[in-house]
């Protein structure tokens, strides 16, 4: 599936040559570098001091009814910390489930001010009731999808992801930042609340028909690198985590049968001739994803990767957080490295093997 348009079909063969070369320069690298692994890890992943998880410490999370967002919540509260779970419908399988675990569920959704500071009021009145509580951190997880390319969004669907993953995790970081401000006292010594954004893989390398969803992984990643520097001087952290690859896990892809439909509808004569059985190959061939997408959703569960979680625990915990942190599967590395170093027409190659997604097929009159 997902044979590479005939524009670069016809370079594959010529693109094997500085792939085969970078990948040999890596595996080089890899070995000269290996005796100074631990020097360098440590400089690039932060200091490995951490806060001591307390209940004393608070973190609020966005976007816990599923997925990475309920993961987190459950596990950052088996640590011993005071954890808010933000979640868009306190009626969800995953919100009911956080409250029977005793986690403290806030109604909200990041695209509505009014629900932002209803949240905010939330937290506040709790760190007024218990003044040992102060606002450790924010994660920023919440977080849509929409699979399509661009040319079939709706200007909705379109609207939806810059909302909630790029101006909702904005609204949101602006309403908290006076309460992570005021400082914690819990711990070695005194420090600031920090805020953590999550963006995506998408954002160092865009995929095709995820155009809309990397834009704004892209912006958020531009944003959270200007924030850390605006923040630095008040002492406030802010932290980049880009998780690995568990889409079937997280629900992101639940609702993508009521989105083709949408971009269905929305198609018009020329489009449908244009495209053919185009979109509808593309839907059925992630059918499958959507499916595991609405039983994550209905059956939030904690995901199975303790380095992910061990991840968190470094940004949400460090003293000195690193400023990204990275988690991925060794195939992903290699990708990523390549990309970096490959040539235009080499990086779009590589790109459309790694979705390996259904591809057009031109009507020949």
């Amino acid at each position: 599936m997902g044979a590479a348009p005939y524009s670069l079909r016809s370079m594959a063969a010529g693109a094997a040559v500085p792939v085969v070369g970078a990948a040999v320069a890596l595996a080089v690298s890899a070995r000269l570098f290996r005796p100074y692994g631990a020097l360098i890890s440590s400089l690039w992943q932060g200091s490995a001091a951490r806060w001591p998880p307390s209940p004393a410490r608070a973190v609020v999370l966005t976007g816990c009814d599923r997925g990475l967002g309920f993961s987190l919540a459950t596990h950052c509260h088996s640590l011993g910390l005071t954890v808010f779970a933000g979640v868009l419908d306190a009626a969800s399988p995953g919100a009911r489930r956080l409250v029977d675990l005793g986690v403290r569920v806030v109604p909200l959704d990041v695209t509505d001010g009014r629900s932002v500071q209803g949240a905010v009021q939330v937290v506040q009145q709790a760190l007024k009731d218990d003044a040992r509580l102060s606002l450790s951190a924010l994660v920023n997880n919440a977080g849509v999808l929409v699979f399509g390319e661009f040319g079939w969004q709706t200007p909705r669907q379109v609207s939806l992801q810059l909302d909630v993953n790029l101006a909702g995790t904005m609204r949101v970081t602006r309403a908290f930042l006076p309460l992570l401000r005021a400082g914690t006292s819990a711990g070695p010594g005194p420090g600031r609340g920090r805020v953590v954004v999550v963006t995506s893989h998408c954002a160092l390398a865009a995929l095709p028909a995820l155009s809309v969803y990397a834009a704004t992984k892209a912006g958020l990643q531009a944003w959270a690198d200007a924030l850390r520097m605006e923040q630095a001087q008040y002492g406030v952290p802010v932290v980049q985590v880009v998780p690995g690859s568990f889409t079937h896990l997280s629900g992101i892809l639940a609702a993508h049968a009521e989105h083709a439909r949408e971009m269905e509808a929305a198609m018009t004569e020329e489009d449908r001739q244009f495209y053919g059985d185009y979109p509808r190959r593309f839907h059925e061939y992630l059918a499958v994803v959507s499916s595991l997408g609405r039983e994550a959703s209905e059956r939030p569960c904690r995901l199975p990767d303790d380095k992910l979680h061990e991840m968190f625990e470094a940004a949400l915990l460090s003293l000195r957080p690193a400023a990204r942190y990275v988690h991925e599967p060794w195939r992903y590395t290699l990708y990523h490295s390549l990309m970096r170093l490959a040539p235009t027409g080499v990086r779009d190659w590589l790109a459309i093997r790694f979705a390996s997604l259904p591809s057009f097929k031109e009507k020949r009159p």
